[in-house]
Protein backbone atom coordinates (compact mmCIF):
# COMPACT_ATOMS: atom_id res chain seq x y z
CA UNK A 1 0.00 0.00 0.00
CA UNK A 2 1.30 3.45 -0.90
CA UNK A 3 1.43 6.24 1.60
CA UNK A 4 2.09 9.93 1.21
CA UNK A 5 3.71 11.91 4.00
CA UNK A 6 3.79 15.70 3.78
CA UNK A 7 6.09 17.80 5.95
CA UNK A 8 4.97 21.42 5.95
CA UNK A 9 5.08 24.60 7.98
CA UNK A 10 4.23 28.23 7.45
CA UNK A 11 7.61 29.34 8.77
CA UNK A 12 11.03 28.91 7.25
CA UNK A 13 14.03 27.45 9.01
CA UNK A 14 12.20 25.00 11.25
CA UNK A 15 13.73 21.80 9.85
CA UNK A 16 11.28 20.64 7.18
CA UNK A 17 13.99 19.67 4.69
CA UNK A 18 16.21 18.03 7.30
CA UNK A 19 13.27 16.07 8.72
CA UNK A 20 12.15 14.98 5.25
CA UNK A 21 15.64 13.84 4.28
CA UNK A 22 16.14 11.89 7.51
CA UNK A 23 12.70 10.27 7.30
CA UNK A 24 13.15 9.23 3.66
CA UNK A 25 16.67 7.93 4.30
CA UNK A 26 15.47 5.86 7.24
CA UNK A 27 12.67 4.32 5.19
CA UNK A 28 15.01 3.63 2.26
CA UNK A 29 17.49 1.89 4.55
CA UNK A 30 14.64 -0.38 5.68
CA UNK A 31 13.97 -1.33 2.05
CA UNK A 32 11.06 0.98 1.24
CA UNK A 33 10.95 2.83 -2.06
CA UNK A 34 10.95 6.55 -1.37
CA UNK A 35 10.66 9.78 -3.31
CA UNK A 36 11.39 13.15 -1.74
CA UNK A 37 10.17 16.29 -3.47
CA UNK A 38 11.27 19.74 -2.34
CA UNK A 39 8.73 22.35 -3.46
CA UNK A 40 10.73 25.29 -2.13
CA UNK A 41 11.39 26.97 -5.48
CA UNK A 42 13.36 29.84 -3.98
CA UNK A 43 15.72 27.99 -1.66
CA UNK A 44 15.77 24.31 -2.49
CA UNK A 45 18.64 22.53 -0.77
CA UNK A 46 17.43 18.96 -0.38
CA UNK A 47 20.04 17.85 -2.92
CA UNK A 48 22.80 19.28 -0.73
CA UNK A 49 21.50 17.65 2.44
CA UNK A 50 21.17 14.26 0.75
CA UNK A 51 24.57 14.47 -0.95
CA UNK A 52 23.22 14.63 -4.52
CA UNK A 53 24.59 18.04 -5.46
CA UNK A 54 26.76 16.62 -8.24
CA UNK A 55 23.86 14.81 -9.94
CA UNK A 56 21.27 16.19 -12.31
CA UNK A 57 18.59 17.74 -10.12
CA UNK A 58 15.29 18.91 -11.56
CA UNK A 59 13.35 21.64 -9.87
CA UNK A 60 9.62 22.24 -9.95
CA UNK A 61 9.92 24.61 -12.92
CA UNK A 62 11.67 21.89 -15.01
CA UNK A 63 8.92 19.40 -14.25
CA UNK A 64 5.96 21.59 -15.16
Amino acid sequence: MSRIVVVTSGKGGVGKTTTSAAFATGLALKGYKTAVIDFDVGLRNLDLIMGCERRVVYDFINVI
